[in-house]
């Protein structure tokens, strides 16, 4: 986009006020703006850097960032990014790049994710989805969302738009802000505020909403000043003389480091963390990277940057009045396990569906005070994890002797080897980590008497409790998940005993002569709610089975609401799912969950 373009648009707009003002427009940003736009709900997404990115940061994408990238249409695009479509997307570790291999956790290539023809190390068994994880850099899967978000006509992408100050009273929220373009000056008026604008975030500031948590941790590895070196190099793959691999390790006395294979062919980034007295400027990082990799070898520099490593902050709040925080502005992540960039897509996808329903009026405001109550819990939940991951590789024990030749090195790699083994499948295989996160206890979902299953990062066991993400299932070559509707969804298991997997989606809201009572009276209460809902009907006994009742509500996140007998009280449900007024009689039923919605 041209300077005199985005002029245009801020010119257009110093005149407008819009429904949602989006702060900043990376990934969380972006893909909240997806999600106001294909339902028509008016934003503006004001970003400060009118080119795309071009350096790489975050660079595993999760498996549920991926189905959420399948709800909106656009996860093949994605799986074409990265890594050429054959390369394995293994992780190695070794003493040096060039030197011994320790242990190596296979990854299916994204040919193979496509296609799910190979797991690898993951095993076909614990990963119960239609998206694998992909690994592929932020910095090519931003322009995707960029061209997704823009596509929507409700959606204004004004790039080179910085915001500068923000007021806010009970009606709406003014943004100045000013082109870093031009030097123009603007007013932005809206009735919410969503603040996607990273660690200095100002929305976060100016609500007064601090972090909480620990920063800035020391450890050998990931724990203080990092130095990332994108290059190219035509020679790094003869000179490593192993198996291709996504990342390389080197585990040793002398000099730590991770290489990450950008697209597979050519681009490389290497990761090394400063030494007491080193800076950017100071460190040389050429021999560093030498050291790692175990020799010289060409390479052509594209760019150096400094990070810090060492996070585990959460803000204390998500919201105040009408403005509200997401990814990076509401929690700061050690890159371990991949996940700060993955939370921030949850949290976007969680607020957005949210707030288009307060503006399209079937929703009262009252449900925006769920987001905080779903997506704070899984901060800190992720945080933690990632914490842990980065001290399990940040503080191993690397022996003096781990690159020596000798009987007694080889039993010293060997039992580096089984803890580093132990230490990648603890990191990387975590289908309960992506998979099983759950809104336990939130206000808007219908509880249950029997206690929750254990939240186990490494083990995944499909569950439809409600709160919890709706479970995968194959039907007729289809995921249950490209069956669902837009918003909400009513799977109804009809003939659950006969066999076939044959489905049926029922679109509006009117009633139907060839509807059961049962399922017309969840399409009258929906449409005198005024909440869009489709009815999905399904015979397969397997996928009855799976979701354990005849009747489940399915949110516009794809997480469950409630699950039942038919006959349940469908107006009181569909209200506490939408944050709407419930009824004494269900409350009684739920009343843990609807005494948090009172």
């Amino acid at each position: 986009m041209k300077s005199s373009d985005v002029a245009m648009n801020i010119t257009c707009v110093a005149t407008k006020s819009t429904d949602v003002a989006i702060v900043g427009g990376g990934p969380a940003g972006l893909m909240l703006a997806i999600e106001l736009g294909c339902r028509g709900v008016n934003c503006v997404v004001l970003e400060e850097d009118v080119a795309e990115p071009d350096f790489p940061k975050a660079n595993a994408t999760s498996s549920r960032t991926m189905e959420h990238y399948r709800r909106r249409g656009f996860a093949n695009e994605i799986r074409q990014l990265g890594l050429v479509a054959d390369y394995p997307q293994d992780i190695v570790y070794c003493t040096t790049l060039v030197g011994r291999e320790l242990t190596r956790f296979a990854i299916p290539s994204r040919s193979q994710a496509l296609s799910q023809s190979a797991f690898g190390d993951y095993g076909e068994e614990h990963w119960p989805t239609p998206e694998l994880p992909h690994r592929c850099q932020q910095m090519l899967i931003e322009p995707v969302l960029r061209r997704r978000a823009q596509q929507y006509p409700s959606v204004n992408l004004m790039l080179g738009a910085q915001a500068q100050s923000i007021t806010m009273d009970t009606q709406q929220v003014t943004l100045a802000a000013r082109s870093s373009t031009t030097g123009d000056t603007f007013d932005l008026t809206a009735r919410y505020v969503v603040g996607c604008d990273g660690p200095r975030s100002l929305v976060r500031k100016t609500c007064g909403i601090r972090y909480s948590g620990l920063s800035e941790e020391s450890r050998d590895f990931f724990g203080g000043l990092m130095l990332s070196v994108y290059f190219t190099s035509s020679s790094m793959y003869s000179a490593l003389g192993k198996s291709p691999a996504w990342m390389y390790w080197a585990v040793n006395a002398v000099q730590r480091g991770l290489l990450i294979a950008i697209d597979g062919v050519d681009k490389f980034l290497f990761c090394l963390q400063l030494k007491p007295g080193q800076t950017p400027e100071t460190v040389d990082f050429k021999a560093a990277m030498f050291a790692a990799v175990g020799c010289a070898f060409e390479f052509d520099l594209i760019a150096v940057a400094p990070w810090n490593a060492g996070f585990t902050l959460v803000a204390d709040q998500f919201s105040q009045g009408r403005a509200f925080i997401a990814g990076d502005a509401a929690h700061l992540f050690t890159p371990t396990a991949g996940m700060g960039y993955n939370t921030s897509v949850d949290d976007a996808v969680n607020l957005g569906w949210k707030l288009a329903a307060v503006m399209k009026g079937w929703a009262p405001d009252t449900l925006l005070h769920s987001y905080e109550a779903e997506r704070k819990p899984i901060a800190h939940r992720n945080t933690a994890f990632a914490r842990a991951m980065a001290d399990s590789i940040g503080i191993i024990n690397v022996p003096a002797n781990v690159d020596a030749p000798g009987a007694d090195a080889d039993a010293v790699r060997q039992q580096l080897g089984q803890a580093l083994s132990k230490h990648v499948r603890n990191e990387f295989n975590i289908p309960g980590l992506q998979l099983g996160l759950r809104y336990e206890g939130s206000p808007i979902v219908a509880s249950e008497e029997t206690p929750p299953p254990a939240d186990l990062p490494n083990e995944y066991l499909p569950d439809a409790r409600p709160g919890a993400r709706a479970p995968h299932i194959w039907l007729d070559g289809k995921s249950i998940f490209d069956l669902f509707g837009r918003d909400f969804t009513l799977l109804c298991f009809d003939d659950a005993g006969a066999a076939g997997h044959a489905t049926r989606r029922a679109s509006g809201l009117e009633a139907n002569a060839f509807e059961s009572a049962d399922v017309n009276a969840w399409k009258e209460a929906a449409a005198g709610l005024g909440i869009p809902l489709d009815v999905l009907h399904c015979d397969c006994a397997q996928a009855r089975a799976l979701y354990g009742a005849e009747r489940v509500l399915i949110r516009p996140d794809h997480h469950v609401a409630w699950r039942g007998d038919a006959g349940a009280d469908a107006g009181a449900l569909l209200a506490l799912a939408c944050g709407r007024a419930i009824s004494s009689s269900l409350a009684q039923q739920h009343e843990p969950a609807f005494a948090k919605a009172k």
